[in-house]
């Protein structure tokens, strides 16, 4: 199960955060800025930092990102960002970026609500 899904620029700032569990806040962000997003060197989708994981895609000029301190499936995960992202398009019609993303935040939450989140 994930803690928290984040939606952050290429600069590392948030666009959109949904939490689902309590054990992870939004500090977590800055360890995944500093070790990931600024280390040009990493090019794997899954860092673990400090006892936790962070799932990630890069899409467009969007990074989706799944925390959790947990032992979950990553295959899991992933099927299941790749399909929110799918989501995502099918909804809005458009590519997935930033400004859809700022644009229809009031439908990304309902649908984020709806999900069964792993």
């Amino acid at each position: 199960m994930i803690s928290a899904l984040f939606f952050l620029s290429l600069q590392g700032e948030i666009v959109l955060s949904r939490f689902y569990r309590d054990d992870v806040d939004r500090s977590v962000v800055d360890a995944f800025r500093i070790q990931v997003i600024a280390n040009k060197e990493v090019n794997r989708p899954i860092a673990m930092i400090d006892r936790t994981s962070f799932l990630y895609v890069r899409k467009a000029d969007m990074y989706v990102l799944a925390v959790t301190k947990a032992n979950s499936n990553p295959v899991l995960v992933f099927e299941f960002l790749f399909q929110l992202i799918r989501t995502f398009e099918a909804y809005f019609g458009a590519e997935f970026n930033e400004n859809g993303i700022r644009n229809n935040f009031v439908v990304i939450f309902e649908l984020l609500d709806g999900h069964s989140i792993l």
